[in-house]
């Protein structure tokens, strides 16, 4: 039996823009040039809402996983990235003495933008108690994009970031201990650092990487659907940890249904199917029948095979946005009745909501793997926002969530054997 904690969903954006033309005082027909697409995300704390200076903001392709820019907020509390492509983006955000927003097993939650506008949206930082460290320092060459990773000694926990355009990166929140810190990029590994040990009365350091080319290793394989029809899915490589997408490292399986992944350096990861909106999901039963098949490690140079297999996700109907759009629809209530697709074989549903900050509002799962919420059986295909009472918290007006839905083969209260869910991008909702 399948017994799983599911790690979700947790940020959204909501934005507005702005552009407009005008004429001359002379008479003559003359365009003003637009601004260019701009992100600008405010990074306050969740206690009393004040303004975080210094935050790491990173800026991911949403599709990929991969890496765009980074910023740190200025004394306005806010990082800008600017000269972007229209597209799907999600951010992930650190400061010293907050958490991290989402935490490391929790997928962020994904916008779209559109050229010539501006987004803003701010963020709100939980305090992290206790007293950390920090390192910060420079990748050479200075390129953006390279995972960089800090593992204690011995223990081999391990903290991450990126480096920004600019080949600076910062890792916040370090336990005090012992750690060596190396860099990770397609194509790239790092030079062994000095070993780095951060203690109270030592709490910051300085690091810098240097990074050489290698040739790397391959992984290559077929996609299995176990779908109504065969389509064309994303394989990507993640670190194996913070499962963030190591730069450079995704791609597309091909007509034959194949893929191939060249230049992974040396390290351990965990491979991962079908991120984007396109109708599948991981097929929760191969995971369980194949335990520890996606994590994979790689030396200097070898080669390795993985197959996967996906199927059907299940289709949710409302509030949802829509496949190729990826911000939030207008739920018709302050109390939303949510509706998807019956899924062949599922005995049961579970259903779980999620705020703007990951924090969980009604449903999922317990640390246990024991639903939350009252039986949703397969009879049901819409219920009505805490129709049993057990929500941990009310929909708030103008707030942004997320809600996701699991077939399950298993009526038991306390096992679970999932045949699918509803797909990472969909179950955006704003609360009118």
């Amino acid at each position: 039996m399948l017994k799983k904690k599911i790690n979700l969903l947790v940020i959204h954006l909501v934005f507005s823009a702005v552009w407009f033309s005008a004429l001359n005082c002379n008479g003559d027909k003359g365009v003003e040039p637009p601004p260019p697409t701009t992100i600008k995300i405010s990074v306050r704390s969740a206690v009393d809402s004040t303004i975080i200076s210094g935050a790491n903001v990173v800026l991911y392709n949403a599709n990929s996983g991969e890496p765009i820019q980074r910023a740190a907020s200025g004394n306005e509390g806010s990082a800008v990235f600017t000269d972007l492509n229209e597209g799907s983006y999600y951010v992930r955000i650190a400061a010293q003495g907050f958490r991290e927003l989402p935490s490391a097993n929790v997928s962020p939650i994904p916008f779209s933008v559109s050229i010539r506008q501006t987004y803003e949206q701010s963020y709100y930082l939980d305090t992290l108690q206790g007293v950390y460290g920090k390192m910060d320092g420079y990748v050479n060459p200075t390129l953006a994009g390279f995972l960089i990773v800090a593992v204690s000694v011995p223990e081999g926990t391990e903290s991450h970031s990126y480096s920004g355009p600019d080949g600076f990166f910062a890792l916040f929140n370090v336990p005090f201990g012992t750690y060596q810190v190396y860099g990770v990029k397609s194509g790239f590994n790092s030079s062994a650092a000095p070993e780095i040990t951060l203690t109270p009365g030592s709490p910051d350091a300085e690091v810098q990487l240097t990074m050489y080319q290698v040739q790397g290793s391959t992984l290559s394989g077929m996609v299995t659907f176990l779908a109504s029809e065969n389509g064309i899915i994303d394989i990507s490589i993640l670190d194996k940890n913070s499962h963030s997408v190591v730069s450079g490292l995704t791609t597309e399986i091909n007509a034959d249904r194949n893929y191939v992944l060249n230049y992974i350096p040396s390290g351990d990861y965990t491979a991962w199917a079908s991120y984007e909106n396109d109708g599948y999901v991981m097929d929760p039963d191969w995971i369980f029948k194949n335990p520890g098949a996606l994590d994979i490690t790689f030396t200097s140079q070898n080669a390795l095979i993985l197959n996967f297999s996906v199927t059907d996700a299940i289709t949710i109907i409302s509030p949802t946005n829509p496949d190729d759009l990826i911000i939030p629809v207008v739920a018709d209530s302050t109390v939303p009745t949510f509706r998807w697709d019956p899924y062949p074989q599922a005995k049961e549903y579970i259903i779980e909501v999620r705020d703007i900050n990951g924090n969980l509002v009604w449903g999922g799962f317990d640390e246990n793997g024991i639903i939350r919420h009252s039986q949703i059986l397969r009879s049901f295909n819409s219920v009505i926002f805490n129709f049993d009472g057990s929500a941990l918290s009310q929909l708030q007006e103008g707030q942004v969530y997320q809600w996701k839905i699991y077939a399950d083969d298993d009526i038991a209260p306390d096992v679970q054997t999932l045949l699918s869910s509803s797909e990472d991008q969909k179950g955006l909702f704003m609360i009118p």
